[in-house]
């Protein structure tokens, strides 16, 4: 079962539990008005009619599991019988009578178009339209690998006949060699013999060359396949990669149709259409929000500590070898990473960019503490610069609030790490985690909420496990108590969490968990391998 499921029930018992008493004050009212009741946060039940006939990961099985993974809306998953009598693809009219046996709040009907999908929500208690809207979607490519084969197939026979008629000829050139050589020949004089020796000779070199010929004929006939082959190989790779390519931008327009049809709903976009980076092992992996189209993405050495551009398009990160660290980018469109010129190699982790995308603020290092510095994302910045809130001690993992006025980051003063935000010009420093006397605290990896209330941290008391604190009251909340819990990483909704989680023993492979803070639901995204350092990408947009 799972916590949302759970939580449900556990509000159904306690309503009926509690309707009993509330009848009798009704009537007998000596015991004082009932207290009011909170109410229940129930997401609305959603059913998606059928979209197309894809096997497997249909458009309904994607937009579906989006809603269920966006924790505010209940899909409704009903028999196909049901389905058929609600709506069959083609028809015009909808049968909302079979949803008055349902606990259906709306119903979503999404018809392909020559250029995507044309959606429509409609509210079932009143059975009547209420928004809808086109949206685009990248078209699939043509599986061009058939036409492909069966062209190089055609060129290879054509030479494998050119070789056959010319390994015929030579054969028919033999034959008449073995025709000469069987006529009688007279070997009465000198010169006769002489002559037959001659013409032997003759016969026995062109047989020589024929020999030759046909083992040039034979192994260029090898060598056309091979070069066929080895074309069909080329061709196929790089069809599979367009093709790969396509259907992760298609299942991410997909994902867009998810998400504005949960605003239309709830009132917030969805976050499916966004994308999750983290460090698996040495390698910087790209995983969609739903766990689908996992891909590593190159670096030029071993990666470490991720983050997304405002714009999704590059990912800054940490790139390390045996020298020691600098910061480098990848560009996601052209997937060619970058070092940053401004960062040599030695000390330097933690890098973010500002929240407009021009600058990278990182720690940097070596013989004195780590401070953060400020450099220009575009690499024309030889060095780097202080940046303008230093403070004097070891600063690091910094992470910007919302409008970008602000930043939160770690040092380990007085005694442990604890967090500290002060404004980007350097003013209203202020240590925001408590420190108890006598009582060990230690608080790293903040990362600021979108909506500016919250900052998800890390805090170890025996295990890491993730906490929030409010920046106004500065109240901390546990969110994690299982197992080992770090690497906090909000979604664009501040409702979601990416984290790194294991269950185990320390050493065990840990993985990538997606935490609802409103219900305590986590969803295991990442499956293999030893995955941490994730980083949650803003909402994205598929390139048509």
């Amino acid at each position: 079962m799972t916590n949302r499921s759970r939580n449900l029930l556990v509000g159904v018992v306690a309503i009926l539990a509690l309707a009993p008493s509330m009848h009798g004050q009704n009537r007998n009212p000596v015991g004082g008005r009932p207290k009011p009741q909170k109410p229940l946060d129930v997401p609305p039940a959603v059913v998606v009619l059928q979209v197309d006939t894809s096997e497997g990961d249909s458009m309904r099985t994607i937009i579906q599991r989006d809603f269920d993974y966006g924790d505010r809306i209940q899909p409704l998953i009903l028999d196909s019988v049901t389905l058929g009598d609600i709506w069959r693809p083609g028809e015009k009219r909808i049968n909302f009578s079979p949803l008055a046996q349902t606990r259906a709040n709306f119903l979503v009907r999404a018809r392909p178009t020559t250029a995507g999908l044309h959606v429509e929500v409609y509210d079932v208690p009143q059975g009547r339209l209420r928004q809808e809207d086109y949206f685009r979607l990248p078209k699939r490519a043509p599986n061009k690998l058939p036409a492909i084969r069966d062209s190089l197939s055609g060129v290879l026979d054509e030479k494998a006949l050119a070789t056959n008629e010319a390994l015929a000829a030579n054969a028919a050139m033999r034959d008449s060699i073995a025709r000469d050589a069987a006529k009688p020949v007279p070997l009465k004089t000198t010169r006769d013999r002489a002559s037959a020796r001659r013409a032997q000779a003759a016969r026995d070199s062109l047989s020589r060359e024929l020999d030759r010929r046909d083992v040039l004929l034979r192994a260029a006939a090898v060598q056309d396949t091979i070069r066929v082959d080895s074309a069909f190989a080329r061709f196929a790779l790089k069809d599979s990669i367009v093709r790969d390519s396509l259907e992760r931008e298609r299942r991410l327009g997909i994902h867009v149709v998810s998400d504005e049809v949960e605003r239309w709903i709830t009132g917030t976009r969805g976050i499916s259409a966004t994308r999750i980076a983290f460090v698996q092992g040495t390698k910087l992996k790209v995983v969609d929000s739903d766990g689908a189209n996992e891909r590593t993405i190159p670096t030029a050495g071993a990666a470490l500590s991720p983050s997304w551009h405002p714009s999704g398009r590059y990912i800054v990160y940490v790139d390390a070898d045996d020298r020691g660290t600098r910061i480098a980018q990848v560009d996601l469109r052209t997937m060619r990473p970058r070092l940053l010129s401004a960062s040599n190699r030695g000390l330097n982790i933690t890098p973010v960019y500002t929240k407009d995308g021009k600058s990278i603020v990182w720690a940097s290092g070596g013989d004195s503490p780590a401070e953060l510095v400020l450099a220009s994302a575009n690499g024309e910045d030889s060095v780097p610069v202080p940046f303008v809130g230093r403070t004097g001690f070891e600063t690091t993992s910094p992470s910007f609030s919302p409008d970008g006025k602000q930043v939160v980051f770690m040092s380990p003063v007085p005694l442990t790490p604890q967090l500290y935000t002060m404004n980007v010009d350097g003013t209203g420093l202020r240590r925001i985690t408590p420190v108890i006397p006598g009582k060990r605290s230690y608080r790293t990896g903040a990362d600021w909420s979108p909506k500016g209330d919250l900052i998800a941290f890390q805090q170890q008391n025996g295990d890491f496990q993730v906490w929030t604190i409010a920046v106004k009251d500065r109240v901390m909340r546990q969110l994690t108590s299982e197992g080992e819990n770090e690497d906090p990483a909000w979604a664009p909704d501040g409702r979601h969490l990416s984290i790194t989680r294991r269950l185990g023993a320390i050493g065990d492979p840990r993985s990538i968990w997606i935490l609802d803070i409103q219900t305590g639901r986590l969803r295991q995204l990442t499956l293999t391998g030893d995955a941490r350092l994730s980083d949650w990408s803003p909402s994205l947009r598929p390139a048509y």
